[in-house]
């Protein structure tokens, strides 16, 4: 069975939101793409809670998403033991504390090691105010539609950002097959096979490749 981690997050986060996973013990599931939604977090009847993600989310918008989530899986742990003392939820479900959570979660990950800097710059000022959705900071969004890929791609086939890719290695980028090359500040030099010419693609962008390479 495939990782949902390995498959559809950005390759530095995975560790990281495993451990969430691990840490607030829900359900985690991938799944169609809604219109309504991006993700869920959901309270079980027999008081399980689940996080869904869509899958046709690129690996930055799905790991805002998933964190987003992992936050209310966060918040309502806490509530439930203030329940247990006999106190009462009393705030909104994206309220101070669901925003200070998500700051908190969000945090290791507020980096160029893991968002594109063209990313980065409208998070953290989407971040310093989380609203409920991404659609509500326009900057932000732009900048994840921009990094939209197609998710159909096979089994047989990974996500990976090209940074992280060693070099010599073969990939697959807008339905053409590279050679890695050498890393030239943001981008890095390759070498499109049917063609011997050189090209510079920028180090974040998203590559596919074989499971097996």
């Amino acid at each position: 069975m495939t990782d949902p981690f390995i498959q559809y997050l950005p390759p530095v986060a995975v560790n990281y939101c495993r451990q969430l996973w691990q840490q607030y013990a829900f359900t985690f599931r991938v799944v169609k793409p809604r219109r309504t939604r991006l993700g869920d977090f959901r309270v079980m009847p027999q008081g399980q809670t689940q996080i869904t993600v869509n899958a046709n989310l690129n690996p930055y918008a799905f790991l805002i998403t998933y964190v987003h989530e992992v936050a209310h899986a966060a918040v309502h742990q806490y509530y439930r033991s203030q329940w247990r003392i006999g106190r009462k939820r009393v705030e909104a479900p994206h309220g101070k504390r669901w925003k200070t959570t998500f700051q908190q979660l969000m945090q290791p990950l507020l980096s160029e090691t893991v968002f594109p800097v063209e990313i980065l710059q409208p998070l953290t000022h989407y971040i310093a105010n989380p609203a409920a959705t991404t659609y509500a900071h326009p900057a932000l969004v732009v900048a994840l539609r921009q990094a939209d890929v197609a998710v159909a791609a096979p089994i047989s086939v990974r996500r990976i950002m090209l940074k992280d890719l060693p070099e010599g290695k073969d990939f697959q980028f807008a339905k053409k097959t590279f050679r890695r090359g050498t890393l030239r500040r943001t981008r890095v030099v390759c070498k499109e096979m049917s063609s011997g010419k050189s090209y510079t693609i920028l180090a974040h962008a998203l590559v596919e490749v074989d499971y097996d390479e």
